[in-house]
């Protein structure tokens, strides 16, 4: 049985910290109302057109989020649904396979992933204040180190 104070749980300092970004998540960063429409994204939408975005115009498919955001197929496929209706992103066939569908940004996409890099840039620089370059190191090779832990869970 956990104890209300556990302070020296990983998992429950990493759940704190998840929690903690889920609720700075947009409302924080930027102002909502300064949102083009469809407004009222998720962390994990915003998260995808950063992602695409940071990509610099290389093609980009869905296995590529999964693997990166190490989620569930039909949890992206799901995802990318919803960014298509909302008209942010198109899946595009790609000549060479037929079924590959590339992910790439509308014009609405590409203003909202213009947003998405400034929260990113705003919550990692809140996320790093104070931080030496060697503890920065340090805190890159730690999460890198437990992200391959949690990987060889197999989940």
């Amino acid at each position: 049985m956990l104890k209300p104070n556990c302070p020296n749980l990983a998992v429950m300092q990493l759940a704190r910290i998840v929690n903690q970004l889920h609720r700075i998540g947009i409302s924080h960063s930027v102002d909502c109302d300064a949102l083009p429409p469809p407004g009222g994204m998720t962390v994990s939408q915003v998260a995808t057109i950063g992602y695409l975005l940071l990509q610099d115009g290389a093609d980009v498919y869905q296995k590529d989020i999964e693997q990166f955001f190490k989620l569930r197929r039909s949890t992206v496929s799901s995802m990318l649904s919803t960014l298509e209706r909302k008209g942010i992103l198109l899946r595009q066939p790609v000549p060479h396979d037929a079924r590959l569908k590339k992910l790439v940004l509308t014009d609405l996409g590409r203003q909202l992933s213009s947003i998405a890099s400034q929260i990113f840039f705003q919550t990692n620089e809140l996320m790093i204040q104070g931080l030496t370059p060697e503890e920065l190191k340090s805190l890159s090779s730690i999460l890198d180190k437990i992200e391959a832990n949690l990987s060889k869970a197999d989940i």
